[in-house]
């Protein structure tokens, strides 16, 4: 699966702070790289308009996250769907957004749409790790295998 997030709107949707925005930018970036990197998930986080000078790159932040700033003349939106349009296998894609115009697009494009908060409680959630059991014997199966491996030894010996 591959994950194509609204930016801006999982900013806006999920976080009311005063800080500024490159701040917030670059929080949501650092943690959803950690959350990328821990599932082995791979996808874009899109914004709108060039990055700043002063910030880094969207294309120096190390995959598997890859963060994307839509080109002049293009929004965030129009990116997104674009690249659903574009790519070979649709269904493959989930959208991230609670903008309803862009999961309305993507849908009809073919991808999937999953609102943020759903997706920021997702990533959250631990994957379940398969757990190794401990097999113990009970006191009447104990006995009742000593019972036959006795029963063999005295069959042996006799």
């Amino acid at each position: 699966m591959i994950y194509l997030i609204d930016g801006y709107n999982l900013i806006f949707s999920l976080i009311q702070s005063k800080e500024s925005l490159q701040t917030m930018r670059q929080k949501v970036i650092h943690y959803l790289q950690k959350r990328f990197a821990a599932r082995k998930m791979s996808g874009t986080l899109v914004f709108d308009g060039a990055h700043l000078r002063d910030e880094e790159s969207g294309l120096s932040y190390p995959s598997p996250l890859i963060v994307a700033y839509a080109p002049k003349g293009q929004s965030a939106d129009e990116y997104i769907v674009e690249k659903i349009r574009v790519s070979k296998n649709a269904k493959q894609i989930t959208v991230v957004t609670n903008d309803r115009g862009l999961a309305m697009h993507a849908k009809s494009a073919g991808a999937k749409v999953m609102e943020n908060h759903a997706f920021i409680t997702w990533l959250q959630k631990k994957k379940k790790r398969q757990r190794s059991v401990d097999v113990q014997e009970s006191p009447k199966n104990i006995e009742r295998l000593e019972k036959i491996f006795e029963e063999r030894l005295k069959r042996e010996d006799g």
